[in-house]
């Protein structure tokens, strides 16, 4: 590993075309891993039952261990070798302590934004802050809270201005897992590192992004035409089949996605800083 290099713009179709490829190698495999990695993120939420407010914290704290994993999978899977489901733990056994840390840096950085969000809506809205703050922190708010005096130039205005501050928020985040285990970084020294790397390939990141939402919205419209179908034309007991199909085929097509997105986290991330690999060369296909 090296410091990141600029890449060309259609790189970042070239890894979401890799990493397609080598999920589906091991698809079924590459489902339950990305099923097992959100149950435990969800177990581990479950600490707000007992502990308040602790429980929207506690995952991410301990994503970076278990994100690990699925990184340690693809770059095994990178090289052929053999799909290890034990590789998602990882985390768990390599670079422990560092990827704990990042978690907390992230912990750190995620309440910095809300607390930015915060100011911002402050300064911008005054007496509505209350019900803004309803939404930064809780994540929903009461139609009766909703600030009636904000107006939609305002709402527009402050929807600008959180995408632009998520924008620099992502990037921080982006590479920081792949940075401590694979690179040894910190998890201080990684967020820097990450959002550097993205800006000096925002155009092919930028193309990866654009790859994934055409696709996400490509799967949300062909699933949800299939379920009005089935609940239009379809009663009794061959309704109930179908819905459960669907919602099967929903759940694994869904994995797949998820597990290729994940996988491109790590093409984007060998591409950009593999210093074994020609600067000029395309990622293996």
């Amino acid at each position: 590993m090296g410091t990141a290099r600029r890449r060309p713009v259609g790189h970042g179709w070239l890894w979401w075309k890799r990493s397609w490829s080598l999920v589906a190698t091991n698809w079924v495999l590459w489902c339950l891993a990305v099923l097992v990695f959100f149950a435990v993120l969800a177990a581990i939420s479950l600490v707000g039952l007992v502990v308040p407010r602790l429980g929207s914290f506690a995952p991410t704290l301990f994503s970076p261990l278990l994100s690990a994993g699925l990184l340690h999978l693809a770059w095994r899977r990178w090289d052929d070798e053999e799909f290890e489901f034990g590789g998602l733990f990882a985390g768990f056994s390599n670079r422990t302590g560092a990827l704990f840390f990042a978690g907390l840096m992230q912990l750190v950085l995620q309440v910095g934004f809300t607390a930015l969000l915060a100011l911002l809506a402050a300064l911008l809205f005054g007496a509505d802050v209350a019900a803004v703050l309803g939404v930064a922190f809780d994540g929903a708010m009461p139609s009766s809270a909703a600030p009636a005096g904000l107006g939609d130039i305002g709402k527009v205005l402050f929807g600008v201005l959180t995408a632009a501050l998520f924008a620099p928020y992502l990037a921080m985040l982006w590479f920081q897992a792949p940075l401590v285990y694979f690179g040894q970084r910190n998890g201080f020294k990684a967020l820097g590192e990450s959002l550097v790397a993205v800006l000096k390939n925002w155009a092919p990141m930028l193309w990866l992004s654009m790859v994934t939402l055409v696709v996400l919205a490509v799967w949300i419209v062909v699933f949800a035409a299939f379920f009005m179908f089935a609940d239009t034309l379809l009663s009794g007991v061959s309704g109930i089949l179908a819905m459960i199909l669907l919602g099967f085929l929903a759940l694994v097509s869904g994995l797949f996605l998820m597990a290729v997105m994940t996988v491109s986290v790590y093409a984007s991330f060998r591409d950009i800083f593999a210093t074994d690999d020609d600067p000029e060369a395309t990622p293996e296909l």
